[in-house]
């Protein structure tokens, strides 16, 4: 086999291992989708240590997202943030974060409050 097929297959084969590399949202609190009681704090969980440069919190109808603040200092795999009062409805909780290696991502996770 020529050399040069041989690093094409190499290459090709690595591809999914570097995509699989990068952190990921593992969890959060309160679950995508999910429908409950207001959450007292925003939790989310990543594969790997991650630092949060932004989160905001949209409720469904209303604009703009509100900045949720101050964002936790220290990069981790466990990130807990304090969250506002929330009525009940639809809301939209978008962030984005660096990992370690320098890997920018941005995500959101759309939950509900029920009513009392």
């Amino acid at each position: 086999m020529p050399i040069r097929r041989l690093a094409s297959l190499g290459v090709a084969t690595m591809l999914p291992l570097l995509a699989a590399a990068h952190t990921h949202l593992l969890e959060s609190t309160p679950a995508a989708n999910s429908t409950g009681r207001a959450p007292a704090e925003f939790v989310l969980r990543f594969s790997e240590a991650t630092r949060l440069t932004a989160l905001t919190l949209q409720r469904d109808g209303s604009a703009p997202a509100q900045k949720l603040a101050p964002l936790p200092a220290q990069a981790g795999k466990l990130l807990k943030l304090a969250a506002p009062s929330l009525a009940p409805g639809g809301y939209v909780l978008a962030w984005r974060a660096v990992a370690d290696d320098g890997h920018v991502m941005t995500g959101s996770l759309r939950f509900r409050i029920a009513a009392p």
